[in-house]
């Protein structure tokens, strides 16, 4: 429940205030009276959502912005039998956004990779969001059960493992994105940047809406032939 301090009292407050208007405008507006009882009651989870979403958002602006940072990471090997799929998006000068997957064995080696390309929003976790939903669909398109999915956005991943959404429509997008991964018992979702996704979101562009199982975008060879080298 809620801590009884300074702060969250006034949050409070407001709140209770926040559902009075509420039913004031029912009343007004719609001819329809809103009982004390049901009033009150909605004044906790909207203020629960409302933290829920707050400390969301602090996890995301206090992540750090400079993507050679969050992007130059070293690509892990999945666990035994597993594959490991990683997820980027890159934000166009014209609002759109390019989506990448690259899909990798154990011993680094490319199985599958795939772009798409959204359309404009100036919402970097909606996008990021956008790419987990087609990461899962891409999943359960190849009949796959043990996949650890990788992508760089903390503020979704951290939502996913502790099942709190706002509402926005990234939060309705990523709460229905974990009914449909809760199905896939086997499969994970961590967070993680990757060089090789990254590339293949800007590369998404040239090349939208694109699946390969051979013959990959050049974008993308040398992180895995690298990858390849050193294990």
């Amino acid at each position: 429940m809620l801590n009884n301090t300074e702060k969250e009292c006034i949050q409070l407050i407001t709140t209770i205030i926040y559902i009075i208007w509420l039913a004031r405008n029912n009343k007004i507006y719609n001819q329809k009276d809103t009982p004390v009882q049901v009033a009150l009651g909605k004044a906790i989870p909207i203020l629960q959502d409302y933290q829920n979403n707050s400390c969301l958002i602090n996890i995301d602006s206090n992540r750090p912005t400079t993507s050679n940072n969050r992007h130059n990471k070293s690509w892990s090997p999945p666990h035994r039998n597993f594959l490991k799929l990683n997820v980027d998006a890159h934000l166009k000068d014209d609002g759109h956004w390019g989506l990448g997957l690259v899909l990798r064995r154990e011993d680094g080696r490319c199985v599958g990779a795939a772009t798409k390309v959204v359309q404009g929003m100036n919402d970097a976790t909606l996008a990021e969001t956008r790419g987990f939903h087609e990461a899962l669909s891409w999943v359960k398109t190849l009949h796959l059960t043990k996949v650890i999915i990788e992508m760089d956005a903390e503020v979704i991943v951290r939502a996913v493992h502790r099942k709190a959404f706002p509402r926005s429509r990234w939060g309705l997008i990523a709460k229905q994105c974990v009914r449909d991964f809760e199905r896939n018992n086997d499969s994970q979702l961590c967070r993680q940047g990757n060089s090789a996704a990254h590339d293949l979101a800007r590369w998404a562009f040239s090349e939208p809406n694109r699946y390969w199982n051979t013959n990959y975008p050049k974008c993308i060879l040398h992180h895995i032939t690298k990858k390849i080298c050193a294990m």
